[in-house]
C-alpha cells in the first residue's frame, strides 16, 4: 500500500487549544521561559544557537524552541531520531524569517506573542501511522506544543518542499489559532458541506477536489481544514501555482483508478499516484471514433500536494454503457507543465496537429474556480474585520521572502552571534 503523505490536522489542534490555554494566562511582560544568560554554557558546541533561540524566540515571543529531542516529550510508539544540528538551525532561521517575522511586520510583535504556540519541538525522522500508512508531519500535544517531524529531510534548496512540508503547515495552523479565537463566518461551512469526507479524503484525486472548490484533498476533509488550507495555499503558492490551481478547478475531470497507468509510469520519473485525472479527450481517427476509443490528454499530476499537468496520453476503450474497460496505447508522462500558459500551449499544439479536443464534462456541476475564489474572499474579509490583517499583504510579504531569502545570511545570525561584542 502506497504511503500517503499529508499535512496532519494535528498541528492545528495544537494551536487552537494552545491559544485558549495560554493566551488567557500569559502577560506581555517577562517570558514564562525566561532563561538568564548565565544558564547558557558559552563552552558548549551549541551555545550560539541556544543564545540565538533565546534572543529571537524565547525573549521575544514567549516561545520555547526545542531542537534536542526529548524522549519524554515524544510518542514512544514511533521509532524517532533527533534532528541534525545543521538542519535544526536552517529550519529555525527560516521559521522565524518566513512565519514569525512576517506577522510581526504586519501586526506587531505582541500579536504572535499572544496567539502563537508556546513550544516548538523538532524531531529528525518521520513518524508513520501504522494504521493507515500516513506520514505525520506535525503533531500537537497538550494544546501547547507542536512537534515538527522529518527535519533531517529538510532541503533549503527545494522550494516546493519548503512550502508543502513546512511553511504551508505553519500558516495553516496559525489560521486555526485565529479562527478558534474569533470564529469565521459560518456561511463558509455551507459552501462545500455535501462534499467533505473526514475519513477518506487522502484517497481522493486533487483535480476532482479542485473542481468542487477545495484547494487540496486535505481541504476536502472538513470545513475548518478547508478554511485553513484556503488561507495557507493562497499565502504560499506562487502566482503560477495559484493560477494553475484555479485552472484545474475550472474543469471537468475523468479519473481512472485502475487503468494500468500507474504501471506504465513506473520508472518514468513520474510521481506514483493512486489515480490519474484527464481534462480532455479526442479520437485519433474515424475507426477509433466508431469504436469509441478515446485518447485522453490534459493529465493532472499531484506530487506531495504540488499540482502539475503532464503530456501523458491514454487511449481508453468503452462499452455500450459508457464505462471504460481498459487503458491502452499510453504515451508521454515524462514532461510536466507548471503554468497555465505552458499547459495551454501544449494542448494548442495538439489542436494544431489536427486533434479535435473535447472537454470532459464537469459532472459535479460545481464551478470550482468560482468557489475557491469565494472562499478566499470570505477568508480575506474575515482576516480584515476580525484581526485587521490584510491577506494580500501577508501573501505578498511571504512570496517576496520565499523567493529572495539568503540562507547563508540567515545562518550567519546564528553562527556569528556575539562576534561584534567579542571584538
Amino acid at each position: 500500500m502506497k504511503m500517503k503523505k499529508y499535512i496532519l490536522k494535528s498541528f492545528c489542534a495544537l494551536c487552537c487549544l494552545a491559544f485558549m490555554t495560554s493566551c488567557a494566562e500569559d502577560e506581555l511582560g517577562e517570558s514564562i521561559f525566561n532563561t538568564p544568560e548565565e544558564e547558557l554554557d558559552p563552552t558548549s558546541y551549541t551555545y550560539k544557537f541556544d543564545r540565538w533561540i533565546k534572543e529571537n524566540f524565547t525573549d521575544v515571543y514567549n516561545l520555547k524552541f526545542i531542537y534536542k529531542m526529548q524522549d519524554a516529550g515524544t510518542d514512544m510508539d514511533y521509532n524517532l531520531v533527533p534532528a541534525e544540528y545543521s538542519k535544526a538551525v536552517d529550519l529555525a532561521v527560516l521559521t522565524k524569517y518566513l512565519w514569525f517575522d512576517v506577522y510581526t511586520k504586519l501586526a506587531g510583535v505582541d500579536f504572535l506573542k499572544l496567539y502563537g504556540p508556546r513550544i516548538l519541538h523538532l524531531i529528525g525522522s518521520t513518524a508513520v501511522n501504522p494504521v493507515n500508512g500516513t506520514e505525520i508531519l506535525g503533531l500537537a500535544e497538550g494544546g501547547l506544543k507542536v512537534s515538527l517531524f522529518r527535519v533531517n529531510l529538510f532541503d533549503p534548496e527545494d522550494y516546493e518542499q519548503l512550502n508543502e512540508k513546512y511553511f504551508k503547515t505553519m500558516h495553516h495552523e496559525f489560521a486555526h489559532i485565529l479562527h478558534q479565537t474569533k470564529t469565521y463566518p459560518k456561511e463558509f461551512d455551507l459552501i462545500s458541506a455535501s462534499h467533505y469526507e473526514p475519513t477518506s479524503w487522502q484517497d481522493r484525486n486533487g483535480a476532482e477536489m479542485a473542481s468542487i472548490g477545495c484547494t487540496t484533498c486535505y481541504a476536502s476533509s472538513q470545513a475548518r481544514e478547508d478554511f485553513a488550507e484556503t488561507i495557507a495555499n493562497y499565502i504560499t503558492r506562487t502566482d503560477e501555482q495559484w493560477g494553475l490551481t484555479l485552472w484545474v478547478a475550472g474543469r471537468g475531470w475523468k479519473v481512472f483508478e485502475d487503468s494500468g497507468i500507474t504501471q506504465y509510469l513506473a520508472g518514468k520519473n513520474s510521481p506514483s499516484m493512486k489515480s490519474y485525472a484527464f481534462s480532455y479527450y479526442y479520437y485519433a481517427n474515424a475507426k477509433d471514433r466508431a469504436a469509441d476509443l478515446r485518447t485522453y490528454v490534459g493529465a493532472f499530476i499531484e506530487a506531495d500536494q504540488v499540482y502539475y499537468m503532464s503530456d501523458l496520453s491514454a487511449k481508453v476503450a468503452y462499452t455500450e454503457d459508457d464505462s471504460e474497460t481498459s487503458a491502452t496505447g499510453m504515451t508521454g508522462g515524462t514532461t510536466f507543465f507548471t503554468t497555465v500558459e505552458d499547459t495551454e500551449a501544449w494542448l494548442q499544439g495538439l489542436r494544431d496537429s489536427g486533434c479535435e479536443l473535447i472537454a470532459v464534462e464537469d459532472g459535479d456541476k460545481v464551478d470550482g474556480r468560482a468557489v475557491i475564489l469565494q472562499k478566499t474572499d470570505i477568508a480575506r474579509n474575515w482576516l480584515s474585520s476580525a484581526w485587521k490583517l490584510d491577506l494580500d499583504a501577508l501573501r505578498e510579504e511571504v512570496q517576496v521572502r520565499q523567493m529572495t531569502f539568503n540562507l547563508d545570511e540567515l545562518r550567519g545570525e546564528v553562527y556569528n552571534i556575539g562576534e561584534t561584542e567579542a571584538e
